[in-house]
């Protein structure tokens, strides 16, 4: 006899096919096809026993694999609630991470980064939301290690910028014309915390932040 996995022309295949396309089997399914196989086996060659008990496990493996499959997803959800919840008391701190943005307020802004060895010159970029430059500042003679530099917050031609939350990149060298690798570090505010498919975010101004990001914050 042809087993469950076989039954494709029946009655209760019929019913497990969508106008849309075919779909997973899922429990109730595997049932119907047993249900069906069952009833139109024939009578001269019945199913033995022993396959019948063995369709059965099968059926009984399935349940169980759909039991622990929902027991796995509802941990899951409830541990992304608790760490939603978690994060909160973040919103409104400032936080620390190695990301090259820069947040402007109402005046200047402070842009830090290290550098991994003196460079002799240099160009450090400021980019708005389109990823277009809106400032460039020279590098002249910077040491290695933890730099800051001060954007007034204009444009180059003195245009005042808005608040909000932009991007660096620094381009420098040494005295023998050799890149010099340039490390990120930004200090912003946490504005609020955010769901993004099912995975609690750290938003600042209009960028998403992985949680695990933050290396300091007070």
């Amino acid at each position: 006899m042809a087993t469950i996995a076989a039954i494709t022309a029946t009655e209760s295949a019929t019913d497990v096919t969508r106008s849309t396309g075919p779909r997973e089997l899922g429990q109730e399914d595997f049932l119907k096809l047993l249900v069906t196989q069952l009833k139109h086996q024939d009578p001269l060659n019945p199913t033995s026993n022993t396959e019948f008990v063995a369709q059965l496990a099968q059926f009984s493996q399935l349940e169980q694999s759909i039991k622990q499959a929902q027991l796995l997803q509802r941990a899951v959800e409830a541990q992304q609630t608790s760490l939603q919840f978690a994060l909160v008391p973040l919103v409104g701190r400032r936080i620390g991470v190695e990301r090259p943005f820069i947040e402007l307020g109402d005046g200047s802004a402070t842009i830090q980064f290290t550098l991994e060895r003196d460079a002799a010159r240099g160009r450090l970029d400021i980019l708005d939301e389109q990823e277009r430059i809106v400032r460039s500042l020279d590098l002249t003679n910077r040491p290695a290690g933890l730099n800051r530099m001060e954007w007034d917050g204009r444009r180059g031609n003195g245009e005042l910028m808005p608040p909000g939350v932009y991007r660096y990149r620094v381009n420098a060298v040494d005295a023998h014309g050799d890149p010099v690798l340039a490390r990120s570090y930004a200090d912003v505010t946490v504005s609020a915390i955010r769901m993004e498919n099912g995975i609690p975010k750290l938003v600042v101004g209009n960028l998403s932040l992985e949680p695990a990001e933050i290396v300091e914050w007070r």
